[in-house]
């Protein structure tokens, strides 16, 4: 699944296709995604110029000059692909809606498994109505501090691991970036969320650690770790940076330490971890 640094790739990218662009047509190939695309998307959309494209977690935001919102979550497989106006079409499996711009780059949302969504909010009101209790702050956002996470933290009794997996707590962040995080700071992922909270010094060494491994990871594009590439067909780099995520039995890259990764299933996900530089 896309995490924030793959999604902000690709709202980067749209941003440079769609950013005051007018939507000369659309084509729905497949209306049945994670939720139904309505009946009136393409009247909503066509004809229509695009204002502004934010991101917020794993969300991309797409507002129009008559003030709807397309809010778009890729979901496991969704993504977007662009050809340019000289670019040769060719039809791609899986391919679900089709946009023209008035740029006359076209712009396609393709997606195997269909978990992804793309849904119409009438206002910004409507939208922050829907999120608000839905979304925590945005991990690599200034919302993202120590007052803010110690609160959401301080009455949980569940693994800290699971506590960053969960986007009421902290948006964007999912299962690879929560391990590699975890590791940068030296923190177990079984250790309780409760616990931590106990402990400025470990609060701010996790949201350090969060917002470095993120930015890091939209530095060199994202993790291509089997579906993701860019609009422009690009795989991401930060795989190649890993210290424990898909590292199992490999060596610990810490110099002064003589362990091996290991993996674990913990609430049903795979957690990479050193169990000598992440000691509870």
């Amino acid at each position: 699944m896309p995490e924030l640094p793959e999604v902000e790739i690709i709202k980067r990218n749209l941003t440079e296709s769609l950013l005051n662009k007018t939507f000369l047509s659309v084509e729905v190939y497949c209306d049945k995604l994670r939720y139904k695309i309505p009946q009136n998307f393409i009247e909503t959309i066509k004809n229509k110029k695009v204002v502004k494209i934010e991101r917020i977690a794993k969300y991309i935001f797409v507002t129009l000059d008559n003030n709807n919102i397309l809010v778009i979550h890729l979901g496991m497989t969704g993504n977007f692909l662009v050809n340019h106006p000289d670019d040769k079409i060719i039809p791609i499996k899986h391919t679900h809606i089709k946009f023209l711009m008035s740029n006359f780059r076209v712009i396609r949302y393709i997606d195997i498994r269909r978990f992804g969504f793309i849904i119409i909010f009438r206002s910004g009101k409507d939208v922050a109505s829907f999120f608000d209790k839905r979304l925590g702050a945005d991990a690599i956002s200034s919302k993202f501090n120590s007052d803010y996470l110690i609160n959401k933290l301080k009455n949980k009794k569940i693994d800290i691991k699971n506590a960053l997996l969960d986007q009421k707590i902290v948006g964007g962040v999912g299962n690879i970036y929560a391990s590699e995080a975890l590791y940068r700071a030296g923190i177990s992922p079984f250790e309780r969320s409760e616990d931590i909270a106990k402990s400025t010094k470990k609060v701010d060494n996790l949201i350090s650690s969060i917002k470095f491994i993120l930015k890091d990871a939209i530095k060199v594009g994202g993790s291509t770790i089997s579906d993701y590439k860019n609009m422009d067909g690009e795989s991401g780099y930060f795989q190649y940076k890993f210290n424990v995520y898909n590292r199992e039995n490999l060596e610990c890259n810490n110099k002064n330490c003589s362990s091996h990764i290991k993996k674990i299933r913990q609430s049903g996900r795979s957690t990479f971890y050193c169990d000598s530089c992440q000691k509870e």
